[in-house]
């Protein structure tokens, strides 16, 4: 998507012929891809500028600092030649410097192109509060800390944030920023130091760091994994041991921990609300100099959550999934999970006057408003406290199109189970890209009748209301 509003001028087909070209035959972290990179015109500049600036600002690089760099620097990477002057030109302009966000916004105006959305998502981990910005986290040998922390189940939850064009913030925190300024240290609710607005690239790092999430995804993607029978019954049991000896909430403690770092990034709500002289100030993210974002997938794989943010009033959602457990049947736990937390509750809709291959590739599900339930099912199968958010009040309806094998397009080729379509995999052949083209748009076909029922039925329904109104 980020491609699509900079690289690609807002061209399908020109992204999609760059990617046959650039997807073969060198892996992004490649020997021959970093080479390529940083030898092109401008490349050692633009792919390690914007680390050279974070270190600028006293921030410290890590590992996922460069895995978003030199991915981005690669995948981005232009080929010499352009179709035509035009282009080219426009390739030049756009490239002086590195890729910015907010550069997209000139994308946009009169409605041109919709607003894209990206998401990334922050742990909360409540036995984890900052206490000042000298003090991370309460002090763990402190005995009644220790006897509190431990005697009350405590759960942890991901804050979503959204980065448009224009803003970057969360609606739980009620705390925004411009995107030109997100990377700045800030305090007081002011920047403390004139940078130039974060690379693009940093900003699509912190989307996709699955990487940098807790111990507790790693261990559901192994369990996802496991074959059915005597091996998974006996990971399944020594996972119910050590939660009986370690108890439930030090247990919770180990699976939310992070094996590898996120990227540290400057909080721009740091020292936000004004506190009298002499007061101390409550403990929590205010406290905090940095912030760490990791990819949004790791609490739910549709972003269905910033589209339900109520002063959207959204009516209609389509939700194209591609999640390797696609076929596995289970969105309406994903959206029941996003759903309570919103205040709402969605019911799949049956509709026997439709042939079965529009109800299979486009499902609707018809969202009322609901009470909000004291828990929820997460994503790794834990009932935990259902975690703040503000409700939407707003009527929606959402139309869920699974990737799923299409025979009619390109016979036996399932994209949830060929190897070379995993969420790991990096190097694509032009056969390869072809072959999901194929299946998407095939996909896309056979739903396209129900999602106009649903755009008209939904239209119409505003207008009664409009005409009663009136």
């Amino acid at each position: 998507m980020a491609a699509y509003y900079t690289s690609g001028n807002t061209n399908i087909d020109h992204i999609l012929e760059h990617c046959k070209r650039r997807l073969s035959p060198y892996h992004p972290l490649s020997d021959e891809a970093i080479r390529m990179t940083l030898t092109a015109p401008d490349g050692a500049y633009n792919t390690l500028g914007p680390l050279v600036q974070k270190h600028h600002s006293n921030l410290h690089i890590v590992l996922m600092d460069l895995y978003s760099v030199l991915i981005t620097g690669y995948l981005f990477l232009q080929h010499g030649s352009e179709p035509d002057s035009q282009q080219q030109q426009q390739q030049q302009q756009q490239q002086r410097g590195w890729y910015k966000w907010s550069s997209v916004q000139r994308r946009l105006r009169d409605g041109a192109e919709p607003l894209p959305i990206l998401t990334a998502i922050r742990h909360e981990r409540p036995w984890k509060v900052w206490v000042d910005k000298e003090h991370p986290f309460r002090d763990q040998d402190d005995p009644m800390t220790s006897r509190e922390q431990h005697t009350e189940t405590v759960d942890s939850w991901f804050q979503w944030f959204e980065m448009t064009p224009y803003e970057i913030g969360c609606d739980e925190l009620e705390a925004w920023v411009p995107t030109w300024g997100f990377g700045r240290p800030f305090e007081l609710g002011k920047s403390t130091m004139q940078l130039p607005e974060q690379s693009l690239a940093l900003l699509l790092g912190l989307c996709t760091s699955a990487p940098a999430g807790p111990l507790n995804s790693y261990l559901a993607t192994i369990k996802r994994n496991l074959p059915p029978g005597s091996i998974g019954n006996v990971v399944h049991d020594l996972a119910h041991k050590i939660t009986h000896l370690w108890g439930k909430q030090r247990t919770e403690e180990f699976q939310q921990h992070h094996p590898l770092h996120a990227c540290n990034e400057h909080n721009f709500m740091f020292h936000l609300t004004p506190v009298a002289r002499g007061q101390a100030r409550p403990p929590g993210i205010e406290n905090s100099p940095r912030i760490h974002l990791i990819d949004s997938g790791l609490d739910n794989n549709c972003p269905t959550y910033v589209l339900l943010r109520p002063e959207r009033e959204v009516d209609v959602i389509i939700t194209m999934d591609a999640s390797s457990d696609v076929h596995k049947d289970c969105f309406h736990q994903r959206v029941d999970q996003i759903g309570s937390r919103r205040g709402m509750h969605y019911t799949k809709r049956l509709d026997k006057n439709h042939n079965n291959e529009g109800l299979l590739y486009a499902q609707v599900y018809d969202g009322t408003p609901a009470e909000r339930p004291a828990t929820v099912v997460d994503s790794y199968g834990h009932t935990v406290t259902n975690p703040p958010a503000p409700v939407c009040y707003a009527d929606n309806t959402m139309i869920y199109m699974p990737l799923l094998p299409n025979e009619r397009a390109v016979p036996g080729f399932d994209p949830s189970t060929a190897k070379f379509s995993g969420s790991y995999n990096l190097v694509w052949t032009p056969e390869q890209i072809e072959m999901l083209v194929k299946v998407a748009a095939a996909n896309f076909a056979a739903g396209h009748d129900r999602i106009r029922r649903v755009l008209l039925e939904t239209y119409e329904k505003k207008k009664a209301r409009r005409e009663g109104r009136a």
